[in-house]
């Protein structure tokens, strides 16, 4: 039982730092400071280019304000532009500027150096503890819901 409760506290200690290293405040290669929300707001935005604040807002699971709040700051900084839709006037629809491209280049980039990073960490295991660990994870996963 010691071992489990000091493995638990293993993995407890790497989700807080990567959670810790992963929520903040990175330039991504633009001189400005975008957070978490942020950078993933310009990653949807640009994936989906032609949705409109409120589609945005249900899609990243936010409100409608808190998603106009976002759009506004990423307009200030100047990753992003909006503009009303020529359809229809109520509607606004956002692109990335140049900075945002960049933003979200480097953002990808350092998704797929995780990505790696656990390839690599994981690439000498045997089908069995990849196994284990994947069905661990996604019991880990649903327990939260």
């Amino acid at each position: 039982m010691k071992n489990l409760t000091k493995l638990s506290e293993l993995f407890l200690n790497v989700i807080t730092d990567f959670a810790e290293q992963d929520t903040a405040a990175r330039t991504f290669g633009t001189g400005v400071k975008l957070y978490h929300s942020e950078i993933h707001m310009l990653q949807e935005i640009k994936a989906n280019p032609e949705l409109h604040i409120s589609a945005l807002a249900r899609l990243l699971e936010i409100t409608r304000g808190a998603a106009a709040q976002t759009i506004d700051r990423l307009v200030k900084k100047e990753m992003l532009t909006k503009q009303r839709s020529s359809e229809n006037q109520t509607q606004v629809l956002m692109e990335l500027t140049d900075q945002g491209e960049i933003a979200c280049q480097n953002h990808e980039q350092l998704h797929q150096q995780h990505q790696a990073r656990i390839v690599s960490l994981l690439e000498n295991s045997s089908a069995a503890e990849q196994q284990f660990l994947a069905e661990f994870l996604h019991r880990f996963k649903k327990s939260f819901k």
